[in-house]
C-alpha cells in the first residue's frame, strides 16, 4: 500500500448500518429539505431528496424489505414442498458432480455420456441435463459434498455459503439494518432455492474486494478461491491493477496455482486436458439447448439471443460491453477503493459476463446495500430516481424467475445502476 492510500475511502471499518451525525451535515443542506413549499404550490427540489438516515427513507425501505421477505418466505416454502431434489434446483447436479469422483475417475466427469449415465443411476430426470464445465478446481469443494446423502450436501453448502455472503455484505455489522436487508433481498432466497453455489461466489467475489485494500492477503486467497468460477472475476484484475494493490494481486494468483497444484495432485494432471478439450462441446450444447434457460440470465448476451440475435452476434455485442465495464471499473478504482467503487464492480461484473444466472445475482443486493452504505458515510441523499432504482434493483431478479417475458427488466436495471454508481463517483471525487 501506498502512504497515500489511507486517504481513500475504503470498506476497512465502516459499518453499512452506521449513521452519520446532522453535525456534519451542511446547514445549508438541511434547511433546504425542511423548506415548506413555495406559494406557488411547487415543492423544492431539496424536499424530494432521500437520506439514508431519515425516516421516510427508512420506512419506505422497510416496507420493500417486509414485502421481500414475504416473497422470500413463500418461495421457499413452495421449494421445500416439492422436496429434495425437484424443489431445489440444481442441488441435484452438485451433489451427483461430487458423487461421481467416489465411483469413477475424476477425468471422466468431463466426458457427457459417462456423467449422464452415472447420473440417471442416481435417479436424474430422463428429461434433464447437467453436464459439468467448471474448471477442475471446484471438486475440491463438490468432492466431499458428493460423499454426503444429496439432501444433508444441499443443506451443508447452504449452511456454510449463507453466512458467508452476509459476512461479505455487511462485514462485522451483524446487528444493523443491512443485515435484514441481505437476508431479506429476493434474491438470496432465489439462491437457496437454486441449490447452487451462489452465496460462495458472492462471498468470495465481495469479501475479497472488502478486505483487498486493508488486509490484502486474505482478500488475494478469496479472490484465487473465485478461479472456479472464472466469469465472474473478469473484472477483478482490472479493479486490482488500477488500485495499485499489487499484494493483493499477488495472493491470488499464488492460492489459484496453489488451486491448480493440489487439484493435480487429487485428481490426475489429465483433468486440465481433458477440461479444455470439453470447453467447444459444451459451449455448442449450451447453444443448441439454452431457449429453456435463457430467461434466468441477466446478460446482455441472453437477452439478444431471446430476440434471435445469432450467437456469434451477441457474444461480439457482449465483448463491447465487457470492454466499456473494464474501463469503467478502471475509472472507479483509480479514483477510491471504497464502498462505490467496490458495487460498481458488483455490478459490472454481471454486465461484463456472458454467462451469469438468477442465483449469481446475490452480489446485486451486496450492491446496493454498499451503495447505500457510501451515501451513508458521506451524509448525502438519494434523489427520487436513484431511490426508484435500488427498488427495482432488489426487486428485478423475481422477473427472471417468473419467466414469461422477453423484456430484458433486469439488465437495463443493471445498465442503469451503474451508471448511477459512476456517476456518484464522479460527483464524489470532484467534491474532494
Amino acid at each position: 500500500m501506498t502512504a497515500t492510500a489511507g486517504k481513500r475511502q475504503r470498506f476497512q471499518g465502516r459499518r453499512p448500518g452506521s449513521s452519520v451525525s446532522r453535525e456534519a451535515r451542511p446547514d445549508s443542506a438541511e434547511a433546504a429539505a425542511l423548506a415548506p413549499p413555495t406559494s406557488s404550490g411547487i415543492v423544492p427540489a431539496a424536499t424530494l431528496n432521500w437520506r439514508p438516515e431519515g425516516e421516510k427513507f427508512r420506512v419506505l425501505a422497510g416496507a420493500l424489505l417486509g414485502l421481500s421477505a414475504v416473497y422470500g418466505v413463500t418461495y421457499l416454502v413452495i421449494c421445500a414442498a416439492k422436496g429434495w431434489p425437484h424443489g431445489f434446483g440444481d442441488s441435484f447436479a452438485l451433489w451427483s458432480w461430487g458423487h461421481f469422483l467416489g465411483d469413477h475417475p475424476a477425468a471422466a466427469i468431463y466426458d457427457s455420456s459417462v456423467l449422464r449415465s452415472a447420473q440417471l443411476a442416481l435417479g436424474l430426470n430422463p428429461g434433464a441435463s447437467y453436464p459439468f464445465a467448471y474448471p477442475p478446481s471446484f471438486l475440491l469443494a463438490l468432492w466431499p459434498l458428493g460423499q454426503l446423502p444429496g439432501l444433508l450436501s444441499f443443506a451443508v453448502l447452504t449452511i456454510v455459503g449463507l453466512p458467508l455472503y452476509l459476512w461479505a455484505t455487511v462485514g462485522r455489522s451483524w446487528r444493523s439494518s443491512a443485515l435484514f436487508a441481505a437476508l431479506a433481498a429476493p434474491t438470496t432466497a432465489i439462491a437457496v432455492g437454486s441449490g447452487q453455489s451462489g452465496f460462495l461466489a458472492a462471498a468470495l467475489l465481495a469479501g475479497g474486494m472488502r478486505l483487498a485494500a486493508g488486509n490484502p492477503v486474505a482478500g488475494g486467497v478469496l479472490l484465487g478461491l473465485l478461479t472456479y468460477k472464472p466469469q465472474l472475476g473478469l473484472l477483478v484484475p482490472i479493479a486490482l491493477i488500477a488500485a495499485r494493490l499489487w499484494q493483493t494481486i499477488a495472493a491470488a494468483a499464488l492460492t489459484a496455482l496453489f488451486l491448480v497444484i493440489v487439484t493435480t495432485l487429487l485428481f490426475g494432471a489429465a483433468i486440465w486436458p481433458s477440461w479444455i478439450a470439453t470447453l467447444p462441446a459444451f459451449s455448442h450444447q449450451f447453444s443448441a439447448e439454452n431457449s429453456a434457460i435463457l430467461h434466468l440470465m441477466p446478460t446482455l448476451f441472453a437477452a439478444l439471443t431471446q430476440y434471435g440475435v445469432a450467437s456469434g452476434t451477441a457474444l461480439l455485442a457482449q465483448g463491447g460491453a465487457t470492454v466499456a465495464g473494464a474501463v469503467a471499473v478502471w475509472v472507479l478504482f483509480r479514483s477510491s477503493q471504497g464502498a462505490l467503487a467496490g458495487a460498481g464492480l458488483l455490478v459490472a461484473t454481471l454486465l461484463a459476463t456472458p454467462y451469469a444466472f438468477v442465483y449469481d445475482m446475490p452480489i446485486l443486493a451486496t450492491a446496493v446495500i454498499w451503495f447505500v452504505a457510501e451515501r451513508r458515510q458521506a451524509g448525502a441523499a438519494f434523489s427520487t430516481g436513484e431511490v426508484l432504482l435500488m427498488m427495482l434493483a432488489m426487486i428485478a431478479p423475481i422477473t427472471l424467475v417468473a419467466g414469461g417475458s422477453r423484456f430484458p427488466l433486469t439488465l437495463l436495471t443493471l445498465a442503469l445502476l451503474f451508471g448511477a454508481i459512476v456517476r456518484r463517483e464522479h460527483v464524489r471525487s470532484r467534491q474532494q
